[in-house]
């Protein structure tokens, strides 16, 4: 037993604000998540999950708390056992939850991904007023719209500055385009309520529990846009199944929803997602250190053909003429490489 590990045990058994506190504990098995490391333990026949944050534990495990303390006598969540935010000889922020048995959750599952849909309709159906966080993402279209928008002139200076010169205008006639319909959409956000969102909906946090899609990782839980929620994870996911099946999925969710409007907002969101996409690459891109520059030059292939991608999955959604744009943006690459270089 590693010494982290044991220092859990010795919390899980000699805390006095465990559960667990004087009885026997197995630690079972251990796997590390993105930003937190995790336990199966068992104790009295009780099998359990012990997530030690490693990051912003605080609000993550508050959030991850609620939510599936709001959402687990429904079934859709594992039931939290308890959320210790100065755990005794540990220095993160533990959540113990009830283990729930299951498989990752496929797209070829039809049956599974048909309860996912039902399974995000009764989140999205939830009383707000149970809930008493917002979601760290944003809560409308505008606040969405703000904080890229904020960025892109300064994208556009920059890539003027690197002389890519068949860049910049399609880069500006996307913008163009994607001013026009948020400002055009907004009004289908006017009157349209927060709801509790699960905030990290992705395949990896769902799965198959005899028949019912259970959602972990609860940490971004809070009120949001449903629509930003089902856009983003359709777009995420959407290289997983094929676009009719995405279609029959979303007309399965939209049939157990009651908001009004929410399938265009879907639909806005879906629109203008590539292009967010797009200014992501270009920004990390541009923010490059001198240490990533190893890893640029390795993947620069790779990275290139990602923002080729992204660039054309974006004009098209905006409906931007398509231009032929990888050699300008192999150009840019090197631009920037040699610039580093250089330096």
């Amino acid at each position: 037993m590693d010494e982290l590990t044991a220092n859990l045990h010795a919390y899980l058994t000699t805390a006095p604000t465990s559960n667990f506190l004087q009885r026997p504990v197995s630690m079972v098995t251990h796997w590390e998540g993105s930003n937190n490391l995790l336990w199966r333990v068992e104790c009295a026949g009780q099998a359990a999950v012990v997530k030690l944050y490693l990051d912003a534990g605080q609000a993550r495990g508050r959030r991850q708390f609620d939510g599936q303390q709001l959402f687990s006598p429904r079934g859709l969540a594992p039931r939290p056992l308890w959320f210790d935010r100065y755990p005794t000889g540990l220095s993160r922020q533990v959540l113990v939850y009830a283990w729930l048995p299951g498989d990752t959750l496929q797209t070829a599952n039809g049956a599974g991904m048909a309860a996912l849909a039902q399974t995000m309709a009764q989140v999205h159906n939830g009383d707000t007023a149970e809930v008493r966080r917002f979601c760290p993402h944003p809560l409308n279209l505008d606040y969405w719209w703000r904080v890229l928008d904020g960025g892109l002139g300064s994208l556009h200076t920059w890539l003027l500055a690197q002389g890519a010169t068949t860049l910049p205008p399609h880069f500006t006639a996307m913008t163009a385009n994607a001013k026009t319909l948020v400002a055009a959409a907004l009004p289908l956000w006017q009157g349209a309520p927060p709801t509790p969102v699960h905030g990290d909906l992705t395949l990896e946090n769902v799965i198959d529990s005899f028949g019912t899609a259970v959602l972990l990782d609860w940490e971004m839980f809070g009120l949001g846009d449903p629509a930003y929620e089902i856009a983003s994870f359709l777009g995420a996911s959407q290289l997983l199944w094929t676009a009719a099946s995405q279609a029959d999925w979303l007309e399965h969710y939209l049939s157990s929803v009651d908001q009004p409007g929410l399938a265009q907002r879907i639909a806005v969101y879906q629109r203008l997602l590539p292009f967010q996409a797009v200014c992501y690459l270009l920004h990390g891109l541009r923010q490059h250190t001198a240490a990533d520059l190893p890893l640029l030059q390795e993947s620069q292939q790779f990275l290139a053909a990602t923002l080729v991608a992204a660039f054309q999955q974006a004009a098209a959604a905006l409906q931007v003429v398509p231009a032929s744009l990888e050699q300008s943006i192999h150009e840019l690459f090197n631009i920037v490489l040699n610039q580093s270089t250089d330096s």
